[in-house]
């Protein structure tokens, strides 16, 4: 616990403040946690988003040499942990308690890394429509509307937000109701006085209360759906303290972010079928941009975390330390498994690795989990599509049910849904459909005009949930 509170302090005061950049219009722009992802989303200029994105880039891996003497001597003393329980490492540790294999892992790993073509055409959309001959890894992020870094004010992302659980329980809307109006957000970012980047949901299931939500709003598209994102873990925390006994007031990780990301699956079909074309495609093609993040940079953590930890073993067997270098090429060389060959990365190593807060979690193995949710939140949203009311019935059962029941159990008993190789293809087999729905979006955007995106889709799109995944 103590090296994890020191690679946050690190994190916070080194790693995520890379300096200024001077921007084309001669302004000093100090590159943090926060003005990072917000230049990169919202500046139209590419030559600001790469000095940006350079000033950052290379400040990692000034730190990485610091930040891999701290990792190495968690990654000792996490394995030296594990083998004290009798487990071979603490990857096998982590595999166990979280009730998954070798073999599920590797499975889902396999089908990300063989199916990553599936993005090619999303990021030939996005190159397409900056207009730019290549993509670059600066132009991932921005926002794909008419004026990208269009702020929605805070109150108006809470009424889109509750407008989405229109078909929900109506418990959904109560517990929204009571954690915004209830002094249970904090939502603004200000890094300057040491406030974190991200965001996060703090239980309070003995109290049988809300939760606390920990948030950075800018009024971005992606801060709508980090909102919605920690309001399903508070509505989660909410069913469960005020179902069963505290000490089943929890899950394993993946069971965890599954009503969280189920929320931004209800958001983004919410603004689809209720706005015009153009923040349509924006919210979807950003929302297919985190597909890309779910289902290949959150398990190529884990896979380097796993390799890192076997490369710190060796090397102390050795008597040795890892340097920075070492761990930037093999995150270098894991990355290239996963991403898609139609961005221009750079040549040199990447150190992207130094700021990930999880990798150093005395929790360890934390990100794949992500991965594991949304596939098990896309077969749900299938279920929830086709029968909103018998998927009502059972998800409020299984959201309230906490640990009762071992994650595969619950699974099994409330939905049929099994975490196998099949789940993950399934999930991609989605990602496939919502390119295709994105694509459809724009060239209507660019043809007749409709009323709204839901008219356009109903064009095409009658069948877009009645794809067959696993029953």
């Amino acid at each position: 616990m103590k090296l994890q509170t020191e690679a946050f302090s690190k994190i916070t005061n080194n790693v995520t403040r890379a300096g200024n950049i001077t921007l084309e219009s001669e302004e000093e722009y100090a590159v943090n946690s926060q003005s990072f992802y917000t230049l990169l989303s919202t500046d139209q200029s590419q030559e600001n988003r790469k000095r940006c994105y350079d000033q950052r880039f290379y400040h990692l891996i000034d730190e990485s040499d610091s930040m891999a003497t701290l990792y190495f001597e968690k990654a000792r003393l996490d394995d030296l942990a594990a083998k004290e329980l009798k487990y071979t490492d603490s990857y096998e540790k982590c595999l166990y308690r979280l009730y998954l294999t070798d073999s599920q892992v590797d499975g889902m790993n396999s089908v990300f890394k063989e199916r990553k073509d599936i993005f090619e055409g999303y990021n030939d959309f996005r190159k397409t429509k900056l207009e730019l001959e290549t993509l670059k890894p600066y132009d991932l992020l921005l926002e794909l509307t008419e004026e990208p870094g269009e702020e929605y004010a805070y109150v108006d992302a809470l009424k889109g937000i509750q407008k989405s659980y229109a078909g929900m329980d109506p418990r959904f809307n109560d517990i929204f109701l009571e954690m915004v109006t209830g002094n249970f957000i904090d939502v603004y970012p200000d890094p300057e006085n040491g406030k974190q980047p991200g965001g996060y949901c703090y239980k309070l299931c003995a109290l049988h209360a809300p939760a606390l939500i920990f948030m950075n709003y800018n009024g971005l598209i992606s801060d709508q759906k980090t909102l919605t994102h920690e309001l399903g873990h508070g509505i989660n925390s909410y069913l469960m303290g005020n179902s069963v006994d505290y000490l089943y007031c929890t899950g394993q990780i993946y069971e965890m972010e599954i009503p969280s990301t189920f929320n931004e699956e209800l958001f983004v079909d919410y603004v689809i079928e209720n706005s015009d074309s153009d923040p349509a495609v924006a919210v979807l093609s950003q929302h297919i941009g985190e597909y890309q993040n779910y289902f290949a940079f959150q398990p190529m953590i884990t896979e380097f975390e796993h390799k890192a930890h076997q490369l710190c073993a060796e090397k102390s067997d050795e008597n040795g330390i890892v340097s920075g270098a070492e761990l930037n090429a093999l995150w270098t060389e894991l990355y290239k498994d996963y991403r898609s060959d139609s961005i221009e990365y750079y040549a040199e190593d990447s150190a992207e690795w130094t700021n990930i807060n999880h990798i150093y979690l005395a929790n360890n193995y934390y990100t794949f989990n992500y991965a594991v949710s949304k596939a098990i939140t896309l077969a749900l949203f299938k279920q929830y599509r086709e029968d909103p009311e018998a998927f009502n019935e059972n998800y409020i059962a299984y959201l309230s049910a906490g640990s009762t029941l071992t994650p595969e159990e619950k699974l099994k008993k409330y939905f049929g849904i099994e975490i196998n190789r099949q789940l993950f293809e399934d999930a991609m087999d989605v990602v496939e459909l919502r390119i295709q729905q994105l694509e459809e979006l724009e060239k209507e955007r660019n043809g007749p005009k409709f009323e709204s995106a839901a008219e356009i889709l109903n064009i095409y799109s009658g069948s877009f949930w009645n794809m067959p995944l696993q029953k």
